[in-house]
């Protein structure tokens, strides 16, 4: 089943994708503080403004699948317990971040504001994030859409992202 095939790989580029950010640390190491203390300590959400799993999300099999695995891992959204003053619209986003761990939507998954990008230029040397490419790259996966070749060659930039970013000095094994 292809669309079974683009969900796994959309999955497992997730997790690359994750990996990539956890060793960059950019928002919890540099964003969040400043909002945290502006905000007094209160839960903030930095970036996460919008319901964008609703508003970007193509009406399209493969969303709908992703949609699906989604609420049977973290429940659907008008189940989750949004607090009485709520820190984003959106309804994954709690004071403690977005519950959802996987099965983000791919502009969710792909998000990264002007300030990290340009970190990544300026203290690793990595000028190829472009968050609109990686986003449609994400949705050419989940619909099929991309090619083998060039999800290997995205997959494969992640993994060099990664790799830079964790360990600056090492050089690249190609």
């Amino acid at each position: 089943m292809a669309a079974e095939k683009n969900l796994v790989r959309y999955l497992e580029t997730e997790t690359l994708l994750n990996e990539f950010f956890r060793a960059f640390d950019y928002c919890l190491k540099t964003c969040i503080p400043g909002f945290l203390e502006k905000s007094g300590g209160k839960p903030v959400a930095a970036c996460c403004k919008n319901r964008y799993h609703v508003i970007c999300d193509l009406d399209h099999p493969a969303y709908d699948r992703l949609r699906q695995e989604r609420e049977i891992r973290f429940g659907k959204p008008e189940e989750q317990a949004i607090p009485a003053d709520p820190v984003s619209p959106c309804e994954y986003h709690g004071p403690q971040g977005c519950v959802l761990k996987t099965h983000k939507s791919p502009i969710c998954v792909a998000f990264m504001c002007r300030k990290s990008i340009d970190t990544l230029r300026e203290t690793y040397g990595i000028f190829t994030y472009d968050y609109l490419g990686v986003y449609y790259a994400l949705e050419w996966i989940l619909t099929g859409d991309l090619s083998d070749a060039s999800y290997q060659e995205f997959r494969e930039s992640i993994e060099a992202m990664t790799r830079q970013v964790a360990h600056p000095s090492l050089p690249d094994p190609k």
